[in-house]
């Protein structure tokens, strides 16, 4: 029985199911998503399809899906209202988010299928601490949420405020770190395993220029954070799907068929 944490698939189905059997996950395996698991990729409301079928994997919200949310509910009251103020829609599906093969294939769905997916990401997780022996992870897409929580809260559990900030801030930003006079993380004993920032973006490559799993001890000289994804987002030879076994933190990676 193992516990495995995957993050940013961005829409690449192939690649995370070749994932799935390098590390033979089994039903009495746990699979956390750090969110993203849709756009820029072709596969996005396949890969939500898939999962939602799989109860040992948990889904965590991301800022894509967010957005998605975001632009659905906008569609929805443009239709509702009369309005035609599709700001929300059009970010999505703006070429730097790549949302339009998802929204595509969303429209595709029954009525049904539709409300179910919504509901899925209502319930999805934005932060969960997961105890592994005598370590404790904080799992989240990008950041941390304000709201203190015993094992986990939901996008449904929180004001908006606490959903962007856990979904959207880069904690590589030196402003962002120069502002915040308070604490940057709740708890300096807790190991912080993140997405969000590919690691390309911070050299942390390897010979041959693909992303690496950047595992930071010493992240301000006060916390430890690992970060997870390996640039699925960028569609190039660099990008890999990593994963880590909680138990040991090993490392598994899946290059991208380009």
């Amino acid at each position: 029985m193992s516990t495995y944490v995957i993050s940013d698939i961005h829409g690449q189905y192939d690649t995370f199911m070749r994932m799935l059997k390098q590390i033979k996950f089994c039903e009495e395996d746990t699979l956390y998503i750090l969110g993203d698991a849709i756009d820029r990729g072709p596969d996005g409301i396949k890969i939500l399809k898939a999962i939602m079928k799989m109860k040992n994997v948990k889904m965590f919200l991301g800022n894509h899906e967010l957005l998605m949310m975001e632009a659905l509910r906008n569609v929805d009251e443009c239709e509702h209202e009369g309005r035609e103020d599709t700001d929300e829609l059009d970010l999505w599906l703006d070429e730097c988010n790549g949302g339009k093969q998802t929204f595509e294939d969303f429209k595709k769905c029954s009525a049904k299928k539709k409300a179910e997916i919504l509901i899925y990401l209502d319930n999805s997780i934005v932060a969960k601490k997961v105890k592994i022996g005598r370590k404790t992870y904080y799992l989240c897409h990008a950041y941390m949420v304000n709201k203190k929580f015993d094992d986990e809260v939901k996008y449904n559990e929180l004001i908006y405020k606490d959903v962007y900030q856990a979904v959207w801030q880069n904690i590589y930003d030196a402003g962002f770190v120069k502002k915040l006079n308070e604490k940057i993380f709740p708890n300096k004993k807790y190991i912080y395993v993140l997405g969000h920032i590919f690691t390309q973006r911070l050299d942390n490559i390897d010979e041959e220029g693909a992303g690496m799993v950047l595992n930071d001890s010493d992240f301000l000289g006060e916390y430890h954070i690992i970060n997870i994804d390996c640039g699925m987002a960028l569609r190039n030879k660099s990008s890999r799907l990593a994963c880590i076994r909680l138990e040991d933190e090993k490392i598994y990676y899946e290059a991208l068929d380009v």
